[in-house]
């Protein structure tokens, strides 16, 4: 099998593990991207395209790799890759998962003005939100927010995804629902860029820490940079300092200046969250949805930058969504919480229309046939009226002879 693990042909992995049961089925292809723990690689097989993600063992570390696997294998709902097999064979922890197209980072950098525009921000947040819903209520905190770990769908770019779980742990208890002890920690879990002001200062994460880094992810996508980049320092630790220092004394307005104030709610909302307390994540998808529908007088169309029309409406008809009629499915929330009840709430719309066309064509036969009653009436009218004149004269004629005969 041809070796296509590095762009120099050198065999990384080792011959080893080339002639495992992996690749007995899969075949590497190219590769995706590399970082500090690892690589990954696109894959095919029999079945279709996938994704091998490989991580480099490091001695007494414990393996990223395998805390993902698991997390995503618990989560396994819409917006989480699917994930297929975990193994560790030789120096590499080994992952086959969904095959993702790219991360919405990549996705910044191609656009002209290297920021998205404000309705795909909020098509964003709509969409992102429930997800984030959906992964707390069963216990996870993400804890490491940012737009490399944001991809799109391989098959359907309006779908977007949550990657990279390594970092990821339970914040409560399945049972109880007892939340972890909010300790103070040495050193930061996460992306110094997006962590939350309570994360930076080294206080354990929570819901709101989540929702807080995703907020700072939708000012960067939207403005095309932050303040805090670009900081120069000794150490990491007195870069981390020096963001803190910003991000607390910056305020949200002047952070987004000129921005939406939905986005200026958003994110002063989640910084003001307590650590136990529960987002109110209607409230906040919904802040999203005014931003399209009442803010930019717009549609939730899925029509994303990085989309094409026909890209859209397929995002929608693989939602089970038709919108055949813009005026009756205007502004169609299509989320993992809703779909339901959006196609319910259609049958309920199409059934009042049918009904009341049904009404229409019914009033319509009333109409018709009060015109013809009126129509009938009238010429009884006209007859009688004629019949009455005729008489007359007949009478006015018999007293005129009589009249003659006396004289």
């Amino acid at each position: 099998m041809e070796n296509k693990l590095s762009n120099n042909n050198n065999n990384v992995l080792g011959d080893h593990l080339l002639n495992q049961i992996f690749f007995d089925k899969y075949k590497l292809v190219k590769k995706l991207g590399e970082g500090s723990f690892g690589m990954i690689f696109k894959a095919e097989s029999p079945e279709g395209k996938c994704a091998f993600k490989f991580e480099k063992k490091r001695p007494n570390k414990r393996t990223l790799l395998k805390n993902e696997f698991q997390i995503m294998s618990y989560l396994k709902g819409k917006g989480i890759p699917k994930v297929e097999k975990f193994t560790e064979e030789d120096n590499y922890s080994i992952m086959i998962m969904e095959l993702l197209g790219k991360s919405l980072e990549s996705l910044l950098k191609e656009t002209d003005e290297r920021k998205f525009s404000l309705k795909t921000i909020g098509l964003i947040g709509q969409d992102l939100i429930p997800i984030f819903k959906f992964i707390h209520d069963k216990n996870i905190i993400h804890r490491d927010i940012k737009p490399d770990n944001l991809s799109v769908g391989y098959d359907d770019p309006c779908q977007i995804y949550f990657i990279d779980f390594g970092l990821a742990k339970k914040y409560r208890s399945s049972k109880t629902k007892v939340q972890n002890p909010m300790i103070k920690h040495a050193k930061l879990t996460g992306t110094a860029r997006y962590a939350s002001i309570n994360a930076l200062d080294g206080w354990e994460q929570s819901r709101r820490d989540d929702l807080e880094s995703f907020g700072y992810v939708l000012a960067y996508l939207y403005k095309g940079g932050l303040p805090w980049m670009g900081i120069h320092a000794k150490t990491k630790e007195e870069k981390y300092s020096k963001i803190l220092d910003i991000k607390r004394n910056m305020e949200t307005e002047q952070l987004l200046k000129q921005g939406p104030q939905e986005l200026i709610d958003y994110l002063n909302y989640c910084k003001s969250l307590y650590y136990e307390e529960e987002p109110d994540y209607d409230y906040l998808t919904r802040l999203f949805k005014d931003l399209i529908i009442k803010n930019l007088k717009e549609n939730i169309d899925y029509k994303f930058d990085w989309v094409s029309q026909e890209q859209a409406l397929n995002h929608i008809k693989i939602l089970g969504i038709f919108s055949e009629n813009s005026s009756i499915y205007s502004n169609i929330i299509t989320t993992s919480e809703d779909i339901s009840n959006v196609k319910n709430e259609i049958k309920n719309i199409d059934k009042e229309h049918i009904n009341k066309k049904k009404e229409n064509e019914k009033m319509s036969y009333y109409d018709e046939a009060i015109d013809e009653i009126i129509l009938i009436k009238k010429e009884n009218n006209k007859r009688e009226e004629h019949e009455d004149k005729n008489e007359k004269m007949i009478i006015k004629e018999k007293k005129h002879g009589q009249c003659c005969i006396i004289i």
